[in-house]
């Protein structure tokens, strides 16, 4: 069992230092545990890299169960009386970019009051790799959006939202924005995985139209900028606009407008994976992540100001 615990700290921070640090033990009694490991496993099963170790096939193969066993395990024996003032719990979380600039500090302020000893590691959202990383242990929970989940994984819906057009005050079609004009216009693209096409563009091909896309970004606050300084159009979520960035939208003067063909709405999911399920502090833990998460900005809407503006 210390065999086992040692290789799922390895496996998790992909650093044995850390790895030791994160189960208060000495870095030699965590490289002998590791030596010990391979001995009986008969495989290296982590490879020296430049900022640390990546773990062989072997170590892929065995990691799902393994991670799986040690959670329920620790289920088990978690007390039924929880409690977060004493709980030292590591939690490991993506969030999507829409959510993240707001919810990442919320997160970790709103942890830190209610549960000092915690700890909050929070990992790059995209689809694939959140899916990933919840499937292999190494995410306790992911807030993104998320079209088809697998059988074992668990899904609370948070909150829905839009995706509206953002430009420059002053652009040409600011006071108003038609189909044709959008597919006109150059765009910049955001899209964390790096993909040249995102939703919006899945949608207006239903419409058997496309548009030009010059710029691709990994963070909406990135096209924000750009497009606040160039012709360019970028396309956003509105409840990004009317939380994080609105003052920076209302310093810049950016005008935002409805996009001109039909849209599905967009919705924030929090998932995690049925092994966390019944876990004391997992359970709070998401608790907190969909409190923070599922409240929307409730100001009033940066379209109705940009609107307001060109009336």
């Amino acid at each position: 069992m210390n065999l086992i615990a040692v290789l799922e700290a390895i496996m998790l921070e992909r650093n044995v230092t850390r790895a030791a640090a994160s189960l208060a033990m000495s870095q030699p009694a965590v490289s002998n545990a590791l030596r010990r490991a391979r001995k009986l496993t008969k495989d290296q099963l982590f490879l020296k890299t430049a900022t640390g170790v990546q773990p062989t096939a072997r170590m892929v193969a065995m990691w799902p169960e393994l991670h799986r066993s040690l959670t329920a395990i620790r289920a088990s024996f978690a007390p039924d009386d929880f409690d977060p003032a004493s709980d030292a719990t590591s939690f490991r979380i993506a969030v999507t970019d829409s959510l993240a600039m707001e919810g990442v500090s919320a997160i970790t302020l709103k942890l830190q009051a209610a549960s000092p000893r915690a700890r909050v590691s929070f990992a790059v959202h995209t689809h694939e790799s959140s899916l990933e990383g919840i499937d292999r242990g190494t995410l306790d929970c992911a807030v993104g959006m998320f079209a088809s989940l697998p059988r074992d994984v668990h899904v609370q819906s948070l909150r829905t939202d839009r995706y509206v057009c953002a430009m420059r005050s002053g652009h040409k079609f600011a006071s108003g924005l038609t189909l044709d004009q959008f597919t006109a216009a150059t765009h910049v693209l955001v899209t964390p995985s790096g993909l040249e096409l995102g939703l919006v563009d899945g949608w207006l091909g239903l419409t058997g139209r496309t548009r030009t896309i010059a710029v691709v970004v990994n963070h909406f606050a990135d096209a924000l900028r750009i497009v606040s300084r160039s012709d360019l159009l970028t396309c956003v979520p509105l409840g990004f606009l009317n939380g994080p960035w609105r003052a920076v939208a209302e310093q810049h003067e950016l005008m935002v407008r409805d996009l001109p063909f039909e849209t599905e709405k967009l919705l924030y999911k929090l998932i995690w994976h049925e092994r966390l399920q019944s876990h004391p502090a997992h359970q709070w833990f998401r608790s907190l992540v969909g409190e923070v998460c599922g409240s929307p900005f409730d100001g009033p809407p940066i379209v109705e100001t940009a609107s307001a503006r060109q009336a």
